[in-house]
This record gives C-alpha cells, sequence and structure tokens, in this order.
C-alpha cells in the first residue's frame, strides 16, 4: 500500500501520483491511457485496453511424491486459474510419470498437452471463461448430481448392476464439473473486467457462489459413493428396507432440488421448506437402522453406507438451503 498526497490545479481538478512501480507492472508509459472507476468509497485505477496476460505455474515433478499428489498438484494449478502448467524435472520425466500426468488432464475441462520434452510438458488450458454461464453449470452439476443419486438407487432396487455402474461413471465424470466450477468462481473473484464483461455478480455473490459449489460437490460425492456401495451389494434387499431407502433418496432429491431452485432464487420460503424436510430424512434413517438387525443385505456394511451417505446429501442439501438464507439476506 502507498499514501499518497491529494493535489489540486488552479482549476479546481485534483492529482493523485501513480508509484512507477506500479506503472511498470500495469504495462504503462507517458501518455498512456487509464480509466477511473468508483465502487463503493475506492477509486479502481486500470489500464485501457490492456490484454490480460496469461496465468503460468511451474510444477517441479521431482517434489511429487505419488501419482496421487501430482494429480492433486495439476488439478489445483487449473482451479487456481493458471492457463499454463509446466511439469518439470531436473532429469528425465518417466514414461509412467507422463501417463499419470495425461490422465490428470483428462479429468479437467479444456486442458490438452501442448507440449511433451523429456525433462518437461507443457499443459495449457483453453477454456475461455467468457463460454460459461456460471449458474447454468451450477444447475448442471446439481441435477448431474441428482441423476447420479436417483439412477443408484433404482439400480439397487431392481438388481440393476449396469445401471448402478453407469451411475458410477457419471458421478466420476461429475468432479470435472466441480474443478470448473472452482475454476471460474476463482476467475470472476478475482477479475474485475472479467465480471464487468460478463455481466456476472458482485464479489459477494461470487463468494456465495462458491460455497455453494463446496455444498454441492460434497454431495456429488455422496452420490458417486452410493452408486459405488449399491454394486457392492450381491442380495436382493428387504422389500420394507428398500421402500424406506427409496422414499430416503426421492426426499434427499427433492431436497436438493429445491436449495438449488432456493439459492438460485432468493427464495426464503423454499430454503426453509428444505430444512424442514431433514426431519423426515433423520425418521427414515433411523427406521432403516432398526431393520438392520434383520441380517441379510440389510445388515451388510455396504447397505448401511449408502444409508449414511443418503443422509449425507440431505445434510449438504440443507447447507445449500442455509446458503440461499445468506444470500437472501445478503
Amino acid at each position: 500500500m502507498e499514501i499518497r498526497k491529494v493535489q489540486s490545479t488552479k482549476l479546481g481538478t485534483f492529482l493523485v501520483t501513480i508509484p512507477k512501480e506500479w506503472v511498470s507492472h500495469m504495462g504503462l508509459a507517458k501518455g498512456g491511457h487509464v480509466s477511473l472507476e468508483l465502487e463503493g468509497t475506492d477509486v479502481v485505477v486500470s489500464p485501457v485496453n490492456k490484454r490480460p496476460s496469461t496465468q503460468s505455474r511451474p510444477l517441479d515433478i521431482d517434489k511429487v511424491k505419488d501419482r496421487k499428489m501430482l494429480e492433486l498438484s495439476i488439478g489445483s494449478s487449473y482451479v487456481q486459474g493458471h492457463d499454463i502448467t509446466e511439469v518439470v524435472s531436473k532429469g528425465k520425466i518417466l514414461p509412467e510419470q507422463k501417463r499419470w500426468i495425461r490422465e490428470a488432464v483428462d479429468n479437467l475441462v479444456g486442458v490438452e498437452v501442448a507440449e511433451e520434452y523429456s525433462n518437461k510438458v507443457v499443459l495449457q488450458n483453453l477454456v475461455d471463461p467468457r463460454m460459461f454461464d456460471l449458474d447454468q453449470t451450477m444447475r448442471k452439476f446439481s441435477e448431474s448430481s441428482v441423476a447420479v443419486l436417483r439412477d443408484a438407487v433404482s439400480g439397487l432396487s431392481a438388481g440393476d448392476k449396469v445401471l448402478a455402474q453407469d451411475a458410477i461413471e457419471r458421478g466420476f465424470q461429475s468432479t470435472k464439473l466441480y474443478r470448473l466450477l472452482m475454476r471460474l468462481s476463482l476467475q470472476f473473484l478475482r477479475n474485475r473486467k472479467l465480471r464487468d464483461e460478463m455481466k456476472v455478480y458482485a464479489v459477494d455473490d461470487i463468494v456465495m457462489r462458491m460455497m455453494a459449489i463446496k455444498d454441492l460437490g460434497r454431495s456429488a460425492y455422496y452420490s458417486y459413493r452410493t452408486a459405488q456401495h449399491a454394486t457392492e451389494i450381491e442380495d436382493r434387499v428387504d422389500s420394507a428396507a428398500m421402500k424406506a431407502v427409496k422414499k430416503m433418496a426421492a426426499t434427499t432429491a427433492s431436497m436438493q432440488e429445491q436449495a438449488f431452485d432456493g439459492f438460485i432464487n432468493q427464495d426464503l420460503g423454499t430454503a426453509s421448506s428444505v430444512i424442514d424436510q431433514m426431519d423426515e430424512v433423520r425418521r427414515l434413517y433411523q427406521d432403516l437402522h432398526g431393520l438392520s438387525s434383520k441380517g441379510g443385505a440389510v445388515s451388510s456394511l455396504p447397505f448401511g453406507l449408502i444409508v449414511r451417505d443418503i443422509r449425507g446429501i440431505a445434510g449438504y442439501a440443507v447447507a445449500l438451503a442455509d446458503d440461499a438464507v445468506l444470500a437472501s439476506l445478503g
């Protein structure tokens, strides 16, 4: 932060000098133009017609211990908004490590291997944030999560492991949307010009959407896990237990849909209704625990995990409803 004295001219205008280092950082020179905007009580000074710089990040693979850490590091670079990630090594990048890199790229929307050498792999993001409507992409993410939950339970009910396996694959693919949403949110949050150009939200609105995306992400994870556990059950589930699970899943799916609508529309009534429905989910959860003493598939670990996962989704639907309340009152 720099403190500058406000000066005036004989004509009544006011002047404030800009530090030399700032001028150099913004790529300005004598005779250049800046725009002045008033945001609340702050004056924002920006260079005019300056192209945004490409965000780049080096990633030293020699410091990465295993495949999981490499995947997390590449994903983190993507989410943070870097357009180019250079995976480098002082020696050679092993063929197995290059395969890990390519598989990590497959889980990121718009990223491709741009250059490849013995000691360096350059990843480039081709996604333009202007191509996406944040709210529509969030809705797509929420809807895909709910569809995975419903198909997982349908597959369990019908003994259709093909349907449950398909739900697993779609649930895994939804992680791409989650990372994309986090990337877009951070880009909109950090870039005021991008927000203005897209005519999207104020900073507070972006922060609220990031909170909602985190809750949707957790719901998507539990939907994915529900599908996984559905494929692990070998015996037919007791009809009474299956009826309770289907009702619990239907209530939970409806809660998430309503919570999302309440958030987007800033509807307090809808959000409140979602919170109230949690009592029904808790009751069904207790009923299913009581049925687990009957033995068979109902008493198995995968079935217990399914019940727990569905309850977890309901809990995050309530968290999303809480986000809706905060957004509407903010």
